[in-house]
């Protein structure tokens, strides 16, 4: 547990502006996704440790974070409901941040609890040590900011605390989320929307039903991880999309494409994704939230792996391009072809995401791959919240090797069909680096 708040610290902030506006498109899928597993939400938020060089002082470190938080309205974004319940933001050009210090810290135990998110969306702490400080631990909600907005946040925040930039140094920060949500007001921005919708009802047109059987006899934990380690995956996927010349996420898509269509007997099963959408020129240094959720619809019954990489890539490249819609406009969209085929929801029960930062494998080569297979490890962890996916496969980076997550509701894919799917996918990409060689 962290040790107790040695003190606060009250600090005036200033922006360049004050206001309110709709939410963006991402701000509002990831407010729905939040609202949804309330108020376990505290899940989705993102925490950050970051080490002081010597020669800083706490006073001098609560400073530079109230700087930054009047730079980045992202951090003093209030997210509030109108009467008739719909969620707007709201900056204020004087605001206040609260910074606690703390002598020694439990990262989880910050990042474990809900946000109110009518305050600011982000809790900094300062760690000293002998009273002097040692480590800034910054916990963000993700209805304000993103993976990749954290990032761009914590290399500025590094920059400065090395001194290789100064806050006037800095460029202007040219794009912000009130910004984003008034050029997807404009007709433009409709257009773009109307685009996405298009191709989702295409999507939801050709997709199954429904995705799982029925439920099978009620586990008491209904939600768990399954999570695997594997160096072996970790090896062959890099070998694979070396020699396809396709990104490592279209190898492990591709091959969860293939299980989910072995244990299911489908043809195909629609994925969801998420898009970061940082290819747009406006969006690639946002700091804030950008992402967007899209699908895909890959056929794999008859086709080989190899040919369902390709197809996975293919369908990828679209459904990313499709990724910007107005999530309120889709979720109307999904309930209308749902009613004119005659259920109540056409299931999108299964996604994936890939949070690995580009890296040199571990290893390379099948030789390898195989050689490390004794050393893939798997754990469970049970119980988690509830969740609207029934599967969402993800995938990070750990000291160098690759760790694959099935989030499930075990009552559609218990705990032996997730490591069947889990192994499975082990399995096609380590396989398929043979062909490589």
């Amino acid at each position: 547990m962290s040790a107790p708040v040695i003190r606060e610290l009250v600090l005036p902030v200033t922006g360049e502006r004050a206001g309110r506006a709709p939410l963006s498109w991402a701000q509002r899928v990831q407010w729905n996704d939040t609202q949804a597993i309330a108020p376990d939400d505290h899940h989705f938020n993102l925490a950050r440790v970051v080490e002081v060089p010597p020669g800083w002082t706490t006073p001098e470190l609560a400073g530079l974070l109230a700087a930054l938080t009047g730079r980045h309205e992202c951090l003093r974004t209030r997210y509030l409901v109108d009467a008739d319940g719909n969620p707007y933001q709201e900056v204020f050009e004087q605001d206040e941040l609260r910074i606690a210090v703390h002598e020694a810290v439990d990262v989880d135990a910050l990042r474990g609890k809900s946000f109110d998110l009518t305050g600011l969306p982000v809790r900094m702490s300062v760690v000293e040590s002998g009273g002097v400080p040692r480590q800034l631990v910054l916990v963000l909600s993700h209805v304000t900011i993103d993976f990749a907005g954290a990032n761009l946040l914590v290399d500025e925040l590094r920059s400065l605390l090395a001194g290789e930039v100064s806050l006037d140094g800095l460029p202007p920060v040219a794009h912000r989320q009130f910004d984003e949500a008034a050029r997807q007001a404009t007709p433009a921005g409709q257009r773009r929307s109307a685009a996405s919708l298009r191709y989702w009802e295409k999507l939801l047109r050709e997709s199954p039903l429904t995705i799982f059987g029925p439920p099978v006899a009620g586990d008491a934990d209904r939600f768990g991880q399954l999570s695997m380690s594997s160096p072996a995956l970790t090896a062959a996927t890099t070998t694979v999309a070396r020699r396809m010349g396709v990104s490592g996420t279209t190898v492990v898509m591709a091959a969860v494409n293939v299980m989910l269509g072995r244990i299911t007997g489908q043809t195909a099963v629609p994925l969801r994704l998420i898009a970061s959408n940082r290819g747009l020129t406006e969006l690639r240094d946002v700091v804030g939230i950008t992402l967007g959720s899209c699908a895909i619809l890959v056929p794999t019954r008859g086709r080989s792996f190899a040919e369902a990489v390709w197809d996975t890539a293919e369908a990828t490249m679209q459904a990313y391009r499709r990724a910007q819609c107005d999530p309120v406009a889709l979720t109307a969209l999904r309930a209308a072809v749902s009613a004119e085929r005659g259920v109540d929801e056409i299931e999108m029960s299964c996604g994936f995401n890939d949070i690995r930062v580009a890296s040199a494998s571990v290893v390379d080569g099948y030789q390898d791959a195989v050689g490390l297979l004794s050393r893939t490890g798997f754990s469970w962890q049970t119980p988690l919240p509830e969740q609207e996916s029934k599967l969402w496969y993800w995938v990070r980076e750990q000291d160098g090797v690759d760790v694959h997550h099935a989030l499930v509701d075990t009552w559609y894919l218990p705990r032996e069909r997730a490591e069947t799917l889990v192994r499975g996918v082990e399995h096609l990409v380590v396989t398929a680096a043979a062909s490589c060689q």
